[in-house]
């Protein structure tokens, strides 16, 4: 093909492809909430809670380690009991890590604890996700990686823009709203991906 003609395709991949249409919005919600956290961090450490400068946001980069040392094992997981096992685990870690910042946010302990449960929950279902666009058509599959990663970035994109935007209007416990938000949009969209493909067995 040419690279128009490729470009043309991939929206009859997306429509064509049910998996592919659930991992891109799930994606796109797992990072639009990791992106509106961090995007809004510097924010509440600069706050009365903690009295600290932005710079002290980067130090808290630290924790993402976690996520990456999550990456083997969520992949040896995923070959195991399936990427939609995996894909559930990581967004219960991602809501479980909001509800940290929601509760104890204000606690140094609270951040730390969400920060860890979020990095973990958004690893976990990228590799999820990937692995199931990449049990999808082999011809297909750079293509197919294209269109969820448009939507991952999008999402991120929207989640940083909403994340300021409602700092601004409600302070932290609007950005934990948006992100428990995003992630109700993500377990909607990976139910029914779910039950779509029982209603297929049967």
């Amino acid at each position: 093909m040419s690279y128009g003609k490729l470009l043309v395709s991939l929206g009859g991949l997306l429509r064509g492809q049910p998996v592919l249409r659930s991992s891109s919005l799930v994606g796109a919600m797992m990072f639009a909430t990791f992106s509106a956290f961090w995007t809004t961090l510097s924010f509440l450490l600069k706050g009365p809670a903690y009295h600290l400068g932005s710079q002290a946001a980067g130090m808290f980069g630290l924790l993402g380690a976690a996520g990456a040392m999550a990456a083997s094992v969520a992949g040896r997981v995923s070959d195991r009991k399936g990427p939609r096992f995996t894909l559930t685990i990581g967004i219960s870690l991602s809501v479980a890590g909001f509800l940290c910042f929601w509760a104890f946010g204000f606690q140094m302990w609270g951040l730390i604890c969400g920060i860890i449960l979020l990095d973990l929950g958004v690893q976990t279902a990228q590799i999820s996700n990937q692995a199931k666009i990449n049990a999808l058509d082999a011809a297909a599959r750079s293509r197919n990686n294209a269109v969820y990663m448009a939507f991952y970035f999008i999402g991120g994109a929207v989640g940083s823009f909403l994340g300021s935007y409602l700092w601004g209007l409600f302070g932290w416990a609007g950005v934990c709203a948006l992100g428990i938000v995003f992630q109700i949009v993500a377990v909607i969209a990976h139910f029914c991906s779910f039950k779509q493909k029982q209603m297929q067995q049967i």
